[in-house]
């Protein structure tokens, strides 16, 4: 079915035809913006024949907005190269879902719960500890590698694992938790030589910055029983939102990769450009690193999942059951034979009957979408659209910069935030600059900073991009 006129564009820019569907009341100079920053980040039809490559297709998602060097909310097909700076440094960013079972919302409201948190995630209460095995299967062979080596040992957080679900639990992750490579990428060689010792890590397991957050919410609406059901959703269930890439990994290879690609480049090329034939050496560098920081972001967001059940736990005084409902990168590539599918801040959603052997293979694949802080989270199942690169938005999309967030909006006094530092704290008294900082950046997450996350979801639907399924209300927010 295609698309209404009303919601869907097709746009000419830089020699390429970009497809969009537009968000509900998005302003026109916001819309040509993006799109005069994605025709700077597209090389020219010339620079990729030169290169034996070509741009088969190019979409925009409802959450499309300004980014450097690529805007968000992209998705491009790419034959016979790769274009690394379309990802960036944030490789494997992406969002996972975990329902907590007996648990109500009302028992998140103990105030034990922000002091749990914060010390797991900020104080040095986290406990990942790690063999060089361990560490040197993550990147290798994703979470698979890294199930199969804690079978063997396994101390701190990782003891108190359930081992039977997490291995059932891989049939709900895109890819199975793991991104196929030839080898673990050099420069991350020490931190993967094998061995036996365990040593708390102290790069998985934490959040990040800039909109990353852990989100504990509600269920308040399901739109779609029969697949709230198979995602083991009911109204009121407590759910647990993480949004966390692969950290210095993905920054040690974004970095990188354009390093060597400028100085490998002849003069006249497009350096951005990385040729399956003609650099096939620097294209397979790019995707073995590229694998291993996204298993590590599989496996980051793996553990932050078990660290704030952890939280949870300790709060309530009791262990808490709990169990995937999918997790997913949106900022990755994909390669199937001479294709390369590029996703900047875009969800693959794929759908009914593509998924074999996963529960979802006949209702859709699972899209999680977060709106701003305080404003919730979407759960919808992906409808396959080709004309739509099997894609759907990541987020709501930011309406504003962050420096005009800062000074353009403000914090709900009801919104439950924890960070490292406690603003209340005495140790704060008189450090009025401290607390205007954290009140800042909490300015750039605000809902106002934005689009309303319904002015997204909406024209997904009527494009027959996704379906609705759930609805989540938040509780608590972890910012780092």
């Amino acid at each position: 079915m295609n698309a209404p006129s009303s919601i869907c564009r097709t746009s000419n820019i830089a020699g390429h035809v970009i497809r969009s569907v537009v968000a509900h009341d998005e302003p026109e100079p916001s819309f040509l913006h993006s799109l005069a920053d994605l025709a700077r980040a597209l090389p020219s039809p010339e620079a990729l024949t030169q290169k034996r490559a070509s741009l088969r297709a190019v979409v925009t998602t409802p959450d499309f907005h300004p980014g450097k060097p690529v805007p968000v909310g992209v998705v491009a097909d790419l034959e016979g190269a790769v274009l690394p700076h379309m990802i960036g440094s944030d490789i494997g960013c992406g969002m996972r879902m975990v329902v907590l079972e007996d648990v109500t919302a009302d028992q998140l409201s103990t105030p034990l719960l922000d002091h749990h948190l914060r010390h797991l995630f900020f104080q040095g209460g986290r406990d990942i500890a790690l063999t060089g095995s361990d560490r040197h299967a993550i990147l290798r062979e994703g979470l698979p590698g890294l199930l199969d080596n804690l079978q063997r040992a396994s101390t701190g957080l990782l003891s108190k694992l359930d081992l039977s679900r997490a291995w059932v639990d891989l049939e709900r992750h895109s890819d199975n938790g793991v991104f196929s490579c030839e080898d673990i990428d050099p420069d991350f060689a020490d931190y993967a030589q094998v061995d036996d010792d365990h040593r708390r890590d102290a790069i998985l397991g934490t959040i990040g910055g800039g909109n990353h957050f852990v989100e504990l919410g509600y269920v308040d609406h399901v739109a779609d029983g029969a697949f709230a059901r198979a995602a083991g959703l009911k109204s009121g269930s407590v759910v647990l939102v993480v949004h966390s890439g692969s950290l210095d990994f993905g920054q040690r290879v974004g970095t990188a990769t354009k390093e060597r690609a400028r100085i490998a480049s002849r003069s006249g090329e497009d350096w951005r450009v990385l040729s399956m034939e003609m650099q096939p050496h620097l294209y397979r560098r790019y995707l073995d690193g590229h694998a291993n920081a996204v298993n590590a972001a599989f496996a980051n967001r793996f553990f932050i999942e078990l660290a704030a059940v952890e939280a949870v736990a300790r709060a309530l005084g009791r262990e808490v059951d709990h169990r995937l409902v999918y997790d997913a990168p949106h900022n990755t590539v994909w390669q199937n034979g001479n294709i390369v599918r590029h996703r900047k801040g875009a969800c693959p959603a794929r759908g009914v009957g593509v998924m074999a052997s996963s529960p979802y293979e006949w209702l859709g694949e699972p899209v999680i979408l977060p709106g701003s802080m305080g404003d919730g989270a979407w759960l919808l199942a992906g409808c396959g659209s080709s004309s739509f690169l099997e894609s759907a938005a990541h987020g709501a999309g930011r309406k504003l910069s962050r420096q005009e967030a800062r000074s353009k909006t403000n914090i709900d006094g009801g919104l439950r935030v924890v960070g490292p530092v406690d603003p209340r704290s005495p140790t704060l008294r008189g450090r009025q600059d401290v607390v205007a900082e954290i009140q800042a950046r909490l300015k750039e997450e605000a809902p106002a900073a934005y689009k309303p996350i319904d002015s997204v979801v909406a024209p997904m639907v009527e494009a027959d991009m996704i379906k609705k399924i759930a609805r989540i209300r938040p509780l608590i927010t972890v910012k780092g």
